[in-house]
């Protein structure tokens, strides 16, 4: 895996399933009532709609490629900053996207605010969404070196 583009989209999809189970966890322990297929989904559909299975392929659409790009950009930002302190990198990264998405582009959305639990729950995720990309990047890293 040669290309930094692929590596970076691999990186960002297996560390958002992490980020998935953490919020699919919350919602089985009911600490949101919704997840984040459906969050992302309120930028994209109306209220009413965000029960139904059009929520999950538009949201999962919508998260996946995001995940994918962010995943892209934090194995650049390692190129221009070096390795050391991956996981710090990995876990800061993560929740500067997390108040850019939640505080300003979501919290505009039609479905409103978040509850706080439900509010910290993606602070969490995507805190281990962080250590995911850190992890994730130094275990493709040793497989990228050997092709």
């Amino acid at each position: 895996m040669r290309d930094k583009v692929v590596y970076g989209m691999t990186v960002g999809l297996l560390a958002d399933v992490v980020k998935l189970l953490v919020n699919y966890l919350g919602y089985l322990f009911n600490f949101t009532d919704q997840v984040f297929w459906q969050i992302v989904a309120s930028r994209f559909l109306e209220k009413h709609l965000l029960q139904r299975p059009v929520a999950y392929v538009v949201g999962g659409i919508a998260d996946l490629a995001v995940a994918s790009f962010l995943g892209v950009a934090f194995v650049y930002l390692l190129t221009f900053t070096g390795w050391r302190f991956i996981y710090l990198k990995g876990c800061g990264f993560a929740i500067l996207v997390w108040v850019f998405l939640f505080g300003t582009l979501l919290s505009q959305s039609i479905h409103g605010f978040l509850p706080p639990a439900a509010l910290l729950l993606t602070a969490v995720a995507h805190f281990v969404f962080g250590l995911g990309l850190a992890f994730f990047t130094v275990r493709l890293r040793k497989i990228r070196l050997h092709d």
